[in-house]
């Protein structure tokens, strides 16, 4: 299956030359564990074939389902991203540290579907929650909103930086006030 986001370059000419895959539901099955279950993406590959090096640039576009972090209901999260992978060659064992990939030189193609699954994950914000609607209201679901009764950001900050113990029992007890409505 994923042998498909593969480029043989070895009967390439020296120059550049550009690859157009597509990502979808059964990319993401195929990575055991994955987080991410559904999208789509496509994804295009520039390469530029060097005798020494292959450099590739990516351009990923598209969506994957993710889990909100507020209301914990799935959402499309737009999928936006762009880098560089170095490509060199060497008789150690594969290895790669996300900007340069080492393969033997007796290799005739690469393997990009591990790049591409990293690229789309990393490109994720570490906080993921429903994006706002044009009139500003978030798309969480308000329900479930509700059900957690979430302590708003401005009493998170006022509550973290009280020094007298007083008045940090006095928010709290505010809190637990809000809390029980």
């Amino acid at each position: 299956m994923l042998g498909k986001y593969s480029i043989a370059y070895k009967g390439l000419s020296i120059g550049k030359h550009r690859f157009n895959f597509s990502v979808d539901d059964r990319f993401f099955e195929a990575f055991e564990g994955s987080e991410i279950q559904e999208g789509h993406a496509d994804v295009s590959v520039n390469l530029d074939k060097q005798s020494h090096l292959l450099t590739l640039d990516f351009t990923i576009k598209g969506e994957v389902a993710v889990t909100c972090d507020r209301c914990l209901e799935e959402f499309m999260m737009p999928v936006d991203y762009s880098g560089r992978l170095i490509v060199r060659f060497s008789e150690t064992r594969d290895e790669c540290d996300g900007e340069v990939m080492w393969i033997s030189p007796s290799e005739t193609e690469i393997n990009l579907a591990q790049y591409i699954y990293e690229s789309i994950c990393l490109s994720l914000p570490y906080q993921r929650v429903h994006p706002t609607d044009e009139n500003g209201k978030s798309g969480c679901d308000p329900d479930m909103l509700a059900r957690f009764s979430i302590v708003t950001e401005e009493e998170f900050e006022k509550l973290s930086h009280k020094q007298e113990t007083e008045s940090f029992q006095d928010d709290l007890e505010t809190i637990k006030q809000k809390m029980e409505k």
